[in-house]
């Protein structure tokens, strides 16, 4: 998205130019003219998307520069700037088709917002906006930043939202279920698009734990066109994953309820995390609201029976020999003292998530002896017959922390390191924690974070290159995470550097 800026001012110029770096979206700034002549040069030359004119001018004012450069560049928008609140000019830029009149000094915010109306409906602008709120959501949602810091007026603070969780279940490799999670991204992302409009936005995002997350947010402030394209992306995803329940594999959606601001939607987020365990006696491959997951959860033992079965699947796909056998006299000890499957409806999930999960096809008249043994024969069986041996959990940070120095420039995530590494996603999360004692998206951060820093001291690069070569394509979000991480921005940081001389 290019835009020339025209000011006879050159502190004007500066401070202009600030306010654009610091938008939202990336707006390149191709060009800056001192007169009314220049700016038809660089008008003719670039065919921005936007220019910001001031009205006087030498050799030639913002009005006629105007009316000239329509017809050099026919699909330019023009924001006319003026020191004098004179109507007459208002009167003149109206006539000339001119998409907005500020006066000066310029406020940044209506700059901003002046810029969003006249692009609200390009595609282009559309996704460079989202992409912005899909950056800020996943560091808000991985503690990276947080909502204090955000603008009051900013959907993460009054906007609806709404957002799913994946979770793929079967009896297959963990780096199948990697593969399987990988491509349901691309088809959703693929999909996005196609559904977003100004005044509303979407994202795609892996949460602390690795689970996949899809979120949208509308502003209830205008109209129902927003929430209705928000619950259209969402049926056009329960299509999508309906491919993905065969009789070898299933997917489940975790659904919060509709939130008001981040912080109730990031409280339910959390939750649907720890409850993710639940799907294994409530039924997988089906979609499982709050409400439902919140009544179940408060039952007696229903959330630790749940987390034993969904773990005793997960140590089998990691070849955790002795946790799984652990896990399944745990589960023996807990159903003998519950009247957990005594309830129909709960022994047919229970049923459905040992055939599907772990490959064992159970009886219908399922009892607890029955479901015991099963699980001990069945795991002594792939366990015996298997060659591969446990991994060890220092030999699998130390392959993290190793891929994580060769490839932090690079768009990586806990999900996609996990299945190279042939275990699960929320397996390797829950190590990586405990033996760094930090999240795994905190560690991947703080490690750009600290490459940035050296190339800010022992390079000459731009602060855009830096963020790129760190592996962030947004400076404005780059930046936010260096100030939010060192208390400075990268600027002064690299100024202050220099005067020390260290």
């Amino acid at each position: 998205m290019k835009m020339v800026i025209a000011d006879d001012e050159s502190l004007a110029r500066v401070n202009l130019s600030c306010m654009i770096k610091d938008m939202e979206a990336s707006w390149q700034i191709v060009g800056e003219a001192t007169n009314g002549e220049e700016l038809l040069t660089l008008v003719a030359q670039h065919q921005p998307n936007i220019a910001i004119v001031d009205i006087r001018m030498p050799k030639l004012n913002g009005l006629d520069a105007v009316q000239r450069g329509k017809s050099l560049s026919p699909f330019t928008k023009w924001v006319i700037l003026s020191g004098y609140s004179d109507f007459g000019y208002a009167q003149q830029a109206l006539a000339l088709g001119v998409s907005a009149y500020l006066l000066k000094p310029v406020d940044p915010v209506e700059l901003e917002r002046t810029v969003q109306l006249i692009y609200k409906d390009n595609k282009e602008y559309i996704s460079l906006l989202n992409q912005q709120f899909e950056n800020n959501l996943s560091a808000l949602c991985n503690g990276l930043t947080s909502i204090e810091h955000e603008e009051q007026d900013s959907l993460l603070h009054r906007g609806s939202f709404l957002a799913w969780t994946f979770h793929l279940d079967a009896a297959r490799p963990a780096s199948f279920v990697t593969d399987m999670e990988v491509e349901l991204y691309k088809e959703l992302r693929q999909m996005m698009g196609k559904h977003l409009i100004f005044g509303m936005n979407l994202a795609l995002l892996a949460l602390q734990n690795g689970d996949l997350a899809a979120i949208a947010v509308w502003d209830p402030d205008k109209g129902d066109e927003g929430k209705r394209r928000c619950y259209d992306f969402f049926g056009d995803i329960e299509k999508i994953i309906s491919r993905y329940r065969t009789a070898y594999m299933t997917m489940t959606v975790l659904q919060s309820g509709e939130c008001q601001g981040f912080k109730a939607l990031n409280g339910q987020l959390q939750q649907l995390q720890q409850w993710s365990h639940l799907r294994a006696v409530c039924g997988i491959g089906r979609s499982l609201d709050y409400t439902e997951l919140l009544r179940v959860a408060q039952l007696p033992d229903q959330l630790e029976a749940a987390r034993l079965l969904c773990a005793i699947g997960n140590h089998l796909q990691d070849w955790m020999c002795l946790n799984y056998h652990n896990a399944v006299s745990e589960l023996e000890a807990l159903l003998q003292k519950t009247p957990l499957m005594g309830a129909e409806q709960t022994k047919q999930a229970v049923r459905l998530f040992i055939s599907i999960a772990i490959g064992i096809r159970l009886p219908e008249d399922l009892t607890v002896p029955r479901i015991i043994e099963a699980l001990r024969q069945y795991g002594e069986k792939v366990l015996r017959d298997t060659n591969t041996k446990e991994p060890s959990s220092v030999d699998l940070i130390t392959q993290v922390i190793q891929y994580i120095e060769q490839h932090y420039m690079d768009d990586i995530g806990i999900g996609q390191i996990a299945g190279q590494l042939n275990v699960s996603a929320n397996y390797l999360s829950a190590l990586f924690h405990k033996k760094t004692g930090v999240m795994f998206v905190k560690y991947l951060t703080r490690i750009r974070m600290n490459k940035a820093k050296e190339l800010l001291m022992n390079t000459n690069l731009q602060v855009r290159q830096v963020a790129e070569q760190v592996g962030y394509y947004s400076t404005r979000h780059f930046t936010k995470l260096f100030t939010q991480t060192f208390a400075t921005y990268p600027s002064d940081y690299r100024k202050n550097q220099m005067q020390s001389g260290s």
